[in-house]
């Protein structure tokens, strides 16, 4: 299993990785992870460490594909099975794979380049680039035996800018751990929050990075709050968008309703705190998400815990949310989402009830005991 991902660093991709990994173990397979950063020390699986996270790109795709091409060599004949996190830089790799006798399947999460992609870098250069990493997907295609792709969005991408055969794909959301998130009284999730048992809470869960609607979302609650005075948001996260969170706050008197945590490593304590709402809210920006879809960990770890979400209209959340019957969608609008939070803070048998709903969806479809459950065979796919 080979992703070029940081796993010192505690984001959705990281926990895709290390959850995706577990799942397997527990389906009986053995495991041997590459990637970079600090071993994340998860039981029955052997960590091959590519490097830390701050490599220059060419000593990065040297260290991935030399270790990862290693452990294949190694492990031949005895290992039939090779899942990678696709990235352009590891074509290398998947030949290596295929000329072993390997299965492959590839997971893709994310294609920025392309139709449709604006380049980050204009120019020959960028062009060059984004030509190389085309063709790339092209080869994966060839040599992959099944792509997992987690959203719908991805897959027709993949079908039709890449020519892969849709028969490959198999559309598979990111997912929870639903042993792990899982629901719990809401006040007794308040005090263990050390939360004022007085007020209704929202939550949001995140990084604080630019594709996250702050804007939308602060100005909502600054209405929320001017129909509902105990309302409190809760914001658990950190990053580069976080001064500019902080003032905003500031420019919309919020002072004394929104508590920044910070960063917590600790999940199970992001854990109480969603089941401290009664509302999660999940506010996303379109621009390229809209291209690719989105499909949040965090949501369905707030389906997990069994909280009503409130999320604004993107491509698969709209699917996720509602086909489940788990929280309301809503337009890219401040008054639109200040409504339907308003509804169910009047209304917290009726938020209860969706995420009751919600935790069924969790547990039907998006735990990751699911998703590898539906991956696996895609090993013996077509190829």
């Amino acid at each position: 299993m080979v992703a070029d991902v940081d796993l010192g660093r505690a984001d959705a991709t990281r926990t895709h990785t290390l959850e995706v990994a577990r799942e397997f173990t527990r389906a009986g397979l053995e495991v041997e992870l590459v990637a970079r950063g600090p071993d994340p020390q998860l039981e029955s699986v052997v960590y091959r460490r590519a490097g830390g996270p701050q490599l220059p790109l060419p000593i990065r795709v040297l260290a991935v594909n030399g270790r990862s091409i290693a452990a294949l060599v190694r492990r031949w004949p005895r290992a039939r099975l090779c899942y990678v996190r696709f990235d352009w830089s590891e074509i290398p790799l998947l030949l290596a794979a295929r000329a072993l006798g390997y299965r492959v399947v590839t997971q893709v999460d994310d294609v920025p380049f392309g139709r449709g992609f604006q380049l980050r870098r204009p120019g020959p250069r960028g062009l060059i680039t984004d030509y190389v990493k085309r063709g790339a997907a092209r080869v994966m295609g060839r040599c992959a035996h099944g792509v997992v792709a987690v959203t719908g969005e991805i897959k027709e991408i993949l079908v039709h800018d890449f020519h892969i055969s849709e028969k490959k794909i198999r559309v598979l959301p990111n997912g929870v751990d639903i042993d792990f998130f899982v629901p719990i009284p809401r006040d007794r999730a308040i005090t263990r929050s050390a939360l004022d048992p007085s007020c209704q809470y929202l939550v949001f869960v995140g990084h604080f990075a630019s594709w996250v609607d702050f804007d939308t979302m602060l100005g909502a609650f600054a209405l929320v709050v001017g129909e509902h005075r105990r309302a409190r948001l809760v914001l658990v996260g950190d990053g580069p968008e976080r001064s500019k969170v902080e003032r905003l706050i500031e420019e919309l008197g919020l002072e004394q309703s929104v508590q920044i945590t910070g960063f917590i490593a600790d999940r199970r304590r992001v854990s109480v705190i969603m089941g401290a709402a009664t509302v999660c809210l999940s506010v996303n920006r379109g621009e390229h998400r809209s291209r690719i879809g989105v499909s949040p960990v965090k949501l369905a770890e707030y389906f997990a815990v069994g909280r009503a979400v409130v999320a604004n209209d993107l491509p698969n959340v709209r699917e996720m949310v509602e086909s489940n019957g788990a929280g309301i969608v809503v337009a890219d609008d401040a008054q639109a989402m200040a409504s339907a939070i308003g509804t169910l803070l009047d209304d917290p048998d009726y938020a209860d009830d969706l995420g009751a709903a919600g935790r069924r969806a969790a547990e039907t479809s998006y735990s990751w005991r699911s998703v590898v459950t539906r991956t696996i065979p895609l090993f013996g796919g077509n190829g």
